[in-house]
């Protein structure tokens, strides 16, 4: 009785989007389209920060990529950008299929497709395995080395919701999957630091010392680590929207292992490791003045304000330094990645 009053609610508050790519799409496909999660942006940029400030780090690793003019700069952003959207699409639509008992729980998320049966589990799965055809097809022209980093990536981001389930640090694994993207546009560069595991004219611990005693072996796992904490922050500030119905649904992770008070205090901790991890790699790739100014000074500042700023009682305060928030974040450390690349150039 509990479960079917929850649908009939979520049937009767739900609102279809008007904005966008919507005010175009046929009723039918609304469900698929906010399965991607087309209706809500700030998400998207959670994914394509990563994108950018790996393809800004892939531009200036050695050798520094001199060739790469702006119209292909822009070319390789915009094809990140659509990779990113069918990639998120792909990870939430499965997310989503997965959380559906969750999400009747969760007031905010009720009225998502799935929760109220605009779309039957079978065919989220359907759809989940057309996106991942349509996600290889755009990754395909960069060959093997890309696709299997990205196939590494959507492994780590499919635990993710199981984690929910069995531990209070799903946010540390989600880092995992979304940093993980920088590998993919050095891959895209071929600036890729696992490319020495593959060489089968040497015995594999030469390959395996060749790798982590690479400077930009050293310095992708910096900046890997950094986004791996900058996704602990911002996902554990998003997740206090959930704060009261997460405790009663059971559903695990920092937000509630944390509590209110906690969480600003382990968030600044966070910040100072990613801000210090950010310094290293510019140290190790032997980065300029324009990196450590804007990207590591920018960073340090913008996540100050945005632990200082958020109010966690507020749910409209967490959704904003999610999204637009958290975007001054990844802004600096892109724009001092470009700004270092242009200056060399």
């Amino acid at each position: 009785m509990a479960k079917e009053l929850l649908d009939t609610t979520s049937v009767d508050s739900y609102q279809r989007p008007t904005h966008g790519i919507f005010r175009f799409l046929p009723d039918k496909l609304v469900p698929y389209a906010e399965l991607m999660r087309l209706d809500r942006q700030s998400g998207f940029w959670a994914f394509y920060w990563h994108y950018l400030i790996g393809l800004g780090f892939a531009l200036n690793a050695h050798p520094l990529s001199s060739e790469v003019d702006l119209q292909t700069l822009l070319f390789l952003a915009t094809y990140l950008g659509l990779w990113a959207t069918v990639f998120r699409g792909i990870t939430c639509t499965w997310n989503d299929n997965l959380d559906q008992d969750f999400d009747r729980q969760v007031a905010r998320c009720r009225t998502r497709p799935i929760p109220r049966g605009a779309v039957t589990t079978f065919q989220a799965h359907i759809f989940t395995a057309v996106q991942i055809a349509a996600g290889a097809c755009i990754l395909f022209p960069f060959g093997i080395s890309v696709m299997i980093h990205a196939f590494v990536d959507g492994v780590l981001l499919f635990i993710y919701p199981l984690l929910k389930r069995c531990t209070d640090f799903p946010q540390v694994e989600l880092g995992f999957g979304l940093s993980y993207a920088v590998l993919i546009a050095c891959s895209m560069l071929y600036k890729d630091p696992l490319v020495p595991i593959f060489d089968s004219s040497i015995n594999f611990q030469a390959r395996l010392s060749q790798v982590v005693e690479s400077p930009l072996f050293l310095s992708v796992g910096c900046l890997y680590t950094a986004g791996i904490l900058w996704c602990i922050i911002f996902d554990t500030v998003y997740a206090h929207q959930d704060y009261q119905d997460d405790l009663k649904a059971g559903v695990k992770g920092l937000a509630v292992r944390l509590g209110k008070k906690g969480t600003k205090p382990a968030l600044s901790l966070a910040a100072a490791a990613q801000v210090y991890c950010l310094v290293l790699a510019g140290q190790y790739e032997g980065l300029g003045i324009a990196y450590y100014a804007l990207s590591c000074a920018g960073a340090a500042i913008m996540l100050g304000v945005m632990i200082w700023t958020v109010d966690l009682h507020d749910g409209n305060s967490c959704a904003w330094w999610f999204g637009p928030g958290s975007a001054y974040v990844g802004a600096t450390i892109t724009i001092g990645l470009m700004a270092e690349f242009w200056l060399k150039r």
